[in-house]
């Protein structure tokens, strides 16, 4: 439980970095400040995304849903989970599709934030909050954010139908 608050306080730091370029691209005054600090933006970015993959990962050695239950502080892991999976879901949101490895970063980001997904749903039995944060993230990855290949074209179509 350390190690995933560890993990979940270092994805907490870094959250007001994800995706924040394409979130502000119409504040022209901070897109230019971010443009000169790209590189810096980029790698805090990747630090809260990493972070939040850490979290995912640190499940994959939990046996059994028994075991998950009884014998972790699940009524902690919640917020922890809930912070990990939203911000994998945003961040596979982002990626750039013409990126040379957006297939694998997109796999990478889909398979952790199921894991975080199915320990929601071995959490649900016990925890009305667990059920909630479950429904709340399979919202979420219905509810896809427009990804930012895509982006240019649907402001280019939008402006032709003004």
């Amino acid at each position: 439980m350390l190690a995933i608050k560890f993990h979940h306080l270092r994805t907490l730091m870094h959250r007001p970095f994800l995706c924040l370029a394409w979130l502000q691209r119409h504040n022209r005054s901070l897109m230019a400040l971010l443009e000169r600090a790209r590189d810096h933006v980029n790698a805090l970015e990747k630090i809260c995304v990493l972070e939040a993959q850490q979290t995912a990962h640190l499940l994959h050695n939990v046996a059994d849903e028994r075991s998950l239950v009884h014998d972790f502080p699940w009524w902690q892991m919640i917020s922890c989970l809930l912070c990990a999976s939203s911000v994998l879901l945003v961040a596979h949101s982002c990626i750039d599709a013409n990126h040379f490895d957006a297939k694998l970063q997109s796999q990478a980001l889909d398979e952790d934030a199921e894991t975080c997904l199915k320990v929601f749903d071995a959490l649900s039995f016990n925890s009305d909050a667990a059920r909630r944060a479950r429904d709340m993230m399979k919202g979420l990855k219905r509810t896809r954010i427009l990804p930012r290949s895509n982006y240019r074209k649907f402001l280019s179509s939008s402006s032709n139908t003004d």
